[in-house]
Protein backbone atom coordinates (compact mmCIF):
# COMPACT_ATOMS: atom_id res chain seq x y z
CA UNK A 1 0.00 0.00 0.00
CA UNK A 2 3.06 2.20 0.06
CA UNK A 3 2.03 5.24 -2.32
CA UNK A 4 3.32 9.31 -3.07
CA UNK A 5 2.12 11.75 -0.98
CA UNK A 6 -1.52 13.09 -1.80
CA UNK A 7 -3.75 15.37 -0.90
CA UNK A 8 -7.51 15.42 -1.12
CA UNK A 9 -10.27 17.89 0.12
CA UNK A 10 -13.80 16.98 0.72
CA UNK A 11 -16.91 18.90 0.64
CA UNK A 12 -18.66 19.16 4.14
CA UNK A 13 -17.93 20.56 7.52
CA UNK A 14 -16.49 18.18 10.03
CA UNK A 15 -19.63 15.66 9.10
CA UNK A 16 -19.20 12.41 7.30
CA UNK A 17 -22.07 11.99 4.65
CA UNK A 18 -22.57 8.22 4.58
CA UNK A 19 -22.79 6.62 0.86
CA UNK A 20 -25.38 4.60 0.00
CA UNK A 21 -25.93 1.25 0.35
CA UNK A 22 -25.79 0.41 -3.42
CA UNK A 23 -21.98 1.82 -3.29
CA UNK A 24 -20.79 -0.77 -0.77
CA UNK A 25 -18.58 -3.10 -1.45
CA UNK A 26 -19.39 -7.04 -0.08
CA UNK A 27 -17.39 -9.32 1.10
CA UNK A 28 -18.42 -13.10 3.09
CA UNK A 29 -17.83 -13.93 6.71
CA UNK A 30 -14.28 -13.92 7.60
CA UNK A 31 -13.35 -16.37 10.49
CA UNK A 32 -11.79 -15.62 13.75
CA UNK A 33 -8.71 -17.42 13.14
CA UNK A 34 -8.21 -16.14 9.63
CA UNK A 35 -8.58 -12.25 10.52
CA UNK A 36 -6.61 -12.70 13.24
CA UNK A 37 -4.06 -13.95 11.33
CA UNK A 38 -4.40 -11.47 8.54
CA UNK A 39 -4.45 -8.63 11.39
CA UNK A 40 -1.08 -10.02 12.98
CA UNK A 41 0.50 -9.16 9.54
CA UNK A 42 0.30 -5.85 9.35
CA UNK A 43 1.89 -5.61 13.00
CA UNK A 44 4.37 -8.00 12.48
CA UNK A 45 7.04 -7.13 15.61
CA UNK A 46 10.61 -6.96 14.84
CA UNK A 47 10.95 -10.66 15.84
CA UNK A 48 9.64 -13.99 14.95
CA UNK A 49 8.80 -17.11 16.28
CA UNK A 50 6.96 -20.35 15.54
CA UNK A 51 5.64 -23.08 17.82
CA UNK A 52 4.26 -25.40 15.65
CA UNK A 53 1.45 -22.99 13.73
CA UNK A 54 1.47 -20.68 16.76
CA UNK A 55 3.04 -17.00 15.54
CA UNK A 56 5.23 -15.60 18.49
CA UNK A 57 6.65 -12.22 18.44
CA UNK A 58 8.52 -9.72 20.21
CA UNK A 59 9.73 -6.23 19.15
CA UNK A 60 11.46 -4.79 22.38
CA UNK A 61 8.38 -4.63 24.87
CA UNK A 62 6.30 -1.89 22.24
CA UNK A 63 2.48 -2.76 21.71
CA UNK A 64 1.38 -5.77 22.87
CA UNK A 65 0.29 -7.03 19.28
CA UNK A 66 3.85 -6.55 18.88
CA UNK A 67 5.04 -8.47 21.85
CA UNK A 68 2.34 -11.62 22.39
CA UNK A 69 2.02 -15.30 21.05
CA UNK A 70 -1.08 -15.84 19.21
CA UNK A 71 -1.95 -19.21 19.93
CA UNK A 72 -3.75 -20.26 17.15
CA UNK A 73 -3.34 -23.52 15.81
CA UNK A 74 -1.54 -26.78 16.12
CA UNK A 75 1.45 -25.84 17.94
CA UNK A 76 2.77 -29.83 17.43
CA UNK A 77 3.51 -29.94 20.93
CA UNK A 78 1.22 -30.60 23.87
CA UNK A 79 -0.72 -27.33 24.92
CA UNK A 80 1.22 -27.12 28.47
CA UNK A 81 4.54 -27.96 26.42
CA UNK A 82 3.92 -25.09 23.92
CA UNK A 83 3.27 -22.12 26.47
CA UNK A 84 6.29 -23.53 28.53
CA UNK A 85 8.16 -22.78 25.20
CA UNK A 86 6.79 -19.30 24.57
CA UNK A 87 7.55 -18.58 27.92
CA UNK A 88 11.08 -19.31 27.70
CA UNK A 89 11.34 -16.97 24.53
CA UNK A 90 10.10 -14.12 25.99
CA UNK A 91 12.21 -14.77 29.10
CA UNK A 92 15.30 -14.56 27.29
CA UNK A 93 14.46 -11.53 25.79
CA UNK A 94 13.65 -9.77 29.18
CA UNK A 95 10.18 -9.18 27.98
CA UNK A 96 6.95 -10.31 30.05
CA UNK A 97 5.26 -13.33 28.51
CA UNK A 98 1.97 -12.41 26.65
CA UNK A 99 -0.70 -14.29 24.78
CA UNK A 100 -3.49 -12.45 22.41
CA UNK A 101 -6.15 -14.97 22.47
CA UNK A 102 -9.03 -14.63 20.82
CA UNK A 103 -12.40 -15.44 21.89
CA UNK A 104 -16.63 -15.18 20.55
CA UNK A 105 -19.26 -12.71 21.23
CA UNK A 106 -21.04 -14.28 23.38
CA UNK A 107 -19.08 -16.74 24.70
CA UNK A 108 -19.41 -19.26 22.86
CA UNK A 109 -16.58 -22.06 22.07
CA UNK A 110 -13.89 -20.54 20.69
CA UNK A 111 -10.29 -21.52 18.64
CA UNK A 112 -8.41 -20.20 21.94
CA UNK A 113 -10.22 -21.90 24.93
CA UNK A 114 -8.06 -24.63 25.60
CA UNK A 115 -5.06 -21.85 26.21
CA UNK A 116 -7.14 -19.34 27.95
CA UNK A 117 -8.29 -22.55 30.69
CA UNK A 118 -4.68 -23.49 31.00
CA UNK A 119 -3.77 -19.84 31.85
CA UNK A 120 -6.36 -19.38 34.54
CA UNK A 121 -5.12 -22.97 36.00
CA UNK A 122 -1.70 -21.14 36.30
CA UNK A 123 -2.90 -18.12 37.30
CA UNK A 124 -1.80 -15.54 34.20
CA UNK A 125 -3.35 -11.69 34.34
CA UNK A 126 -5.94 -10.73 31.88
CA UNK A 127 -5.92 -7.15 30.32
CA UNK A 128 -9.33 -6.02 29.33
CA UNK A 129 -11.16 -6.96 26.34
CA UNK A 130 -10.41 -5.74 22.73
CA UNK A 131 -13.21 -5.59 20.39
CA UNK A 132 -12.32 -6.30 16.71
CA UNK A 133 -15.06 -4.95 13.71
CA UNK A 134 -15.25 -4.84 10.53
CA UNK A 135 -17.31 -3.20 7.68
CA UNK A 136 -17.82 -4.15 4.14
CA UNK A 137 -15.64 -1.49 1.83
CA UNK A 138 -17.52 1.24 0.64
CA UNK A 139 -16.43 4.65 -1.04
CA UNK A 140 -15.33 7.57 1.74
CA UNK A 141 -18.13 10.12 2.24
CA UNK A 142 -17.31 13.94 1.95
CA UNK A 143 -15.90 16.25 5.03
CA UNK A 144 -15.11 20.15 4.46
CA UNK A 145 -12.37 21.52 5.82
CA UNK A 146 -9.64 18.75 5.53
CA UNK A 147 -6.79 18.19 4.07
CA UNK A 148 -5.74 14.04 3.73
CA UNK A 149 -1.97 14.14 3.26
CA UNK A 150 -1.04 10.43 2.29
CA UNK A 151 2.75 9.08 2.30
CA UNK A 152 4.21 5.54 2.82
CA UNK A 153 6.00 6.96 5.60
CA UNK A 154 5.28 8.29 9.03
CA UNK A 155 6.72 11.85 9.09
CA UNK A 156 7.88 13.54 12.29
CA UNK A 157 4.74 15.39 12.73
CA UNK A 158 2.88 12.09 12.72
CA UNK A 159 4.65 10.32 14.98
CA UNK A 160 4.48 13.28 17.52
CA UNK A 161 1.02 12.66 17.43
CA UNK A 162 0.38 9.01 17.75
CA UNK A 163 0.79 8.40 21.56
CA UNK A 164 0.38 4.26 22.42
CA UNK A 165 -1.79 4.26 25.23
CA UNK A 166 -0.82 7.91 26.54
CA UNK A 167 3.10 7.31 27.01
CA UNK A 168 5.89 8.94 25.06
CA UNK A 169 7.19 6.76 22.25
CA UNK A 170 10.39 5.03 22.95
CA UNK A 171 13.01 4.81 20.38
CA UNK A 172 12.03 1.60 18.70
CA UNK A 173 8.52 2.74 17.76
CA UNK A 174 9.19 4.13 14.40
CA UNK A 175 10.83 0.45 13.31
CA UNK A 176 7.16 -0.98 15.10
CA UNK A 177 5.15 0.94 13.19
CA UNK A 178 6.50 0.11 9.71
CA UNK A 179 7.59 -3.22 9.92
CA UNK A 180 4.46 -4.00 7.56
CA UNK A 181 3.58 -1.79 4.69
CA UNK A 182 1.55 0.67 5.56
CA UNK A 183 -0.08 3.87 4.61
CA UNK A 184 -0.39 6.86 6.61
CA UNK A 185 -2.65 9.97 6.57
CA UNK A 186 -2.18 13.25 8.24
CA UNK A 187 -5.42 14.91 8.45
CA UNK A 188 -4.90 18.82 8.38
CA UNK A 189 -7.42 22.26 9.14
CA UNK A 190 -6.33 24.82 7.95
CA UNK A 191 -2.56 23.72 7.46
CA UNK A 192 -2.82 22.62 10.84
CA UNK A 193 -1.92 18.58 11.84
CA UNK A 194 -5.47 17.84 13.29
CA UNK A 195 -5.20 13.78 13.27
CA UNK A 196 -3.61 11.23 12.23
CA UNK A 197 -4.14 7.32 10.64
CA UNK A 198 -2.19 4.45 9.49
CA UNK A 199 -3.94 1.92 6.78
CA UNK A 200 -2.36 -1.87 6.31
CA UNK A 201 -4.05 -4.39 3.96
CA UNK A 202 -3.17 -8.13 4.39
CA UNK A 203 -5.15 -9.95 1.66
CA UNK A 204 -8.85 -8.30 1.06
CA UNK A 205 -8.53 -6.74 4.42
CA UNK A 206 -7.55 -2.94 4.90
CA UNK A 207 -6.68 -3.47 8.82
CA UNK A 208 -6.96 0.55 10.30
CA UNK A 209 -4.90 1.28 13.22
CA UNK A 210 -3.42 4.66 15.12
CA UNK A 211 -6.15 6.91 14.65
CA UNK A 212 -5.80 9.76 16.78
CA UNK A 213 -7.31 13.66 16.81
CA UNK A 214 -5.93 16.19 18.62
CA UNK A 215 -7.68 17.06 21.79
CA UNK A 216 -9.01 20.51 20.77
CA UNK A 217 -10.69 18.77 17.46
CA UNK A 218 -12.40 15.68 19.58
CA UNK A 219 -16.14 14.97 19.09
CA UNK A 220 -16.07 17.16 15.74
CA UNK A 221 -15.79 14.48 13.10
CA UNK A 222 -12.50 14.34 12.35
CA UNK A 223 -12.19 10.68 13.49
CA UNK A 224 -14.85 9.88 11.38
CA UNK A 225 -13.73 11.80 8.85
CA UNK A 226 -10.13 9.42 9.32
CA UNK A 227 -11.72 6.31 9.79
CA UNK A 228 -13.55 6.68 6.17
CA UNK A 229 -10.77 8.04 4.31
CA UNK A 230 -8.49 4.87 5.32
CA UNK A 231 -11.44 3.09 4.68
CA UNK A 232 -11.27 3.93 1.10
CA UNK A 233 -8.01 3.91 0.72
CA UNK A 234 -7.85 0.24 1.56
CA UNK A 235 -10.91 0.31 -1.10
CA UNK A 236 -8.75 1.73 -3.92
CA UNK A 237 -5.80 -1.27 -3.30
CA UNK A 238 -8.30 -3.91 -4.05
CA UNK A 239 -9.96 -4.21 0.03
CA UNK A 240 -13.09 -5.87 0.13
CA UNK A 241 -13.43 -5.04 3.83
CA UNK A 242 -12.20 -3.03 6.64
CA UNK A 243 -11.52 -3.85 10.60
CA UNK A 244 -10.24 -2.24 13.53
CA UNK A 245 -9.68 -2.69 17.63
CA UNK A 246 -10.99 -1.04 19.94
CA UNK A 247 -11.00 -1.74 23.40
CA UNK A 248 -14.90 -2.81 24.45
CA UNK A 249 -15.29 -0.45 27.21
CA UNK A 250 -14.16 2.94 25.00
CA UNK A 251 -17.66 3.09 24.74
CA UNK A 252 -17.26 6.65 23.05
CA UNK A 253 -14.71 5.05 20.06
CA UNK A 254 -17.29 1.80 20.07
CA UNK A 255 -20.41 3.91 19.42
CA UNK A 256 -18.38 6.17 16.10
CA UNK A 257 -17.61 3.00 14.70
CA UNK A 258 -20.41 1.20 14.91
CA UNK A 259 -22.50 4.55 13.27
CA UNK A 260 -20.04 4.58 10.38
CA UNK A 261 -21.54 1.16 10.23
CA UNK A 262 -18.85 -1.14 11.45
CA UNK A 263 -20.20 -4.55 13.22
CA UNK A 264 -18.61 -6.31 15.96
CA UNK A 265 -17.14 -9.45 14.92
CA UNK A 266 -15.34 -11.27 17.61
CA UNK A 267 -13.17 -10.00 20.70
CA UNK A 268 -9.96 -10.58 22.20
CA UNK A 269 -7.63 -10.23 25.36
CA UNK A 270 -4.06 -10.38 26.42
CA UNK A 271 -3.08 -12.67 28.78
CA UNK A 272 0.56 -12.32 30.43
CA UNK A 273 2.27 -14.19 33.16
CA UNK A 274 3.06 -11.70 36.18
CA UNK A 275 6.55 -11.22 37.35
Amino acid sequence: MADSTASHRANRAWEVELPSSSQVRHSGPVHIVTLQRLMARTWPGLEQHRVGEWHVRAAGGFTSRANSALPLGDPDVDIEDAVDEVVRWYRARGLTPRLQLPGTLDGSPGPADEVAELCDRRGWAAEPWTLVLTRASRPAGDVRGLAFDWSSEPDGGWLDLYHYRGSELPATARRVITAAPATYLNALLDGRLVGIGRASLADQVVVLTAIEVVPTERRKGVGAAITEALAARGAEFGATSSALQVYQHNDVAVRLYRRLGFVDHHRYRYRYLPD
